[in-house]
């Protein structure tokens, strides 16, 4: 299965480790990329970033979004994985979530069916 990551991106090493994983298990996997950004994001910036990942998004089957602890948020998802997820939604791509649910989303992911894998990799099939 090819499988586009998405999720915040200071998760960006665990990213990289969620690959190699996956790739020894037989999937083809996107990263994104993180580029120079400054501060604040610019909105043509984030537009482009939103293009490039739309792109992936049409050449996977899935997407899985790697949701950590971050500013003591547990299972984060922010606005932007939020929209990439309703993206693929939209397009009919499979939807994986690494960890449980933040209770801000959480109606909204089990509406729209994303298997969660309750930190446990090795349940993408």
């Amino acid at each position: 299965m090819k499988i586009t990551i998405v999720g915040n991106m200071s998760f960006l090493e665990k990213f990289r480790e969620a690959k190699e994983f996956l790739e020894k298990q037989g999937h083809k996997i996107i990263v994104p990329e993180k580029d120079p950004m400054p501060e604040p994001i610019p909105p043509s910036v984030k537009k482009k970033a939103m293009e490039k990942f739309n792109e992936n998004l049409k050449k996977s089957d899935a997407i899985l979004v790697m949701n950590y602890t971050k500013d003591e948020k547990e299972n984060h998802i922010g606005a932007n994985t939020l929209m990439e997820m309703g993206m693929a939604f939209i397009i009919q791509k499979k939807i994986f979530v690494l960890n449980p649910s933040p209770e801000f989303c959480k109606d909204e992911l089990e509406a729209i069916e994303v298997q969660f894998l309750d930190g446990d990799l090795s349940r993408i099939k």
